[in-house]
């Protein structure tokens, strides 16, 4: 497994190898109710036909999940 990369918020990025690779991510810490992080991935952005969630309770749970992921992402 790689080290975790920078993990940018409120952007959009493009998972390049790992799970899901090819799909769009897009990571949201939701401060007004959760207090914890959202994963949306699409397959597409403009028009997606697949896709998923993660949620994360803290900034670690969420470097866990792209450490197992084995995801690395070019963050558009």
């Amino acid at each position: 497994m790689r080290p975790v990369e920078d993990i940018h918020l409120d952007r959009h990025g493009r998972i390049l190898a790992g799970e899901n690779e090819g799909f769009f991510i897009h990571v949201h810490f939701d401060a007004e109710r959760t207090h914890g992080y959202y994963v949306f991935m699409v397959d597409d952005i403009e028009n997606p036909s697949d896709g998923g969630d993660h949620w994360a309770a803290d900034m670690a749970e969420l470097r866990t999940l792209f450490r197992t992921s084995d995801w690395r992402i070019e963050w558009l």
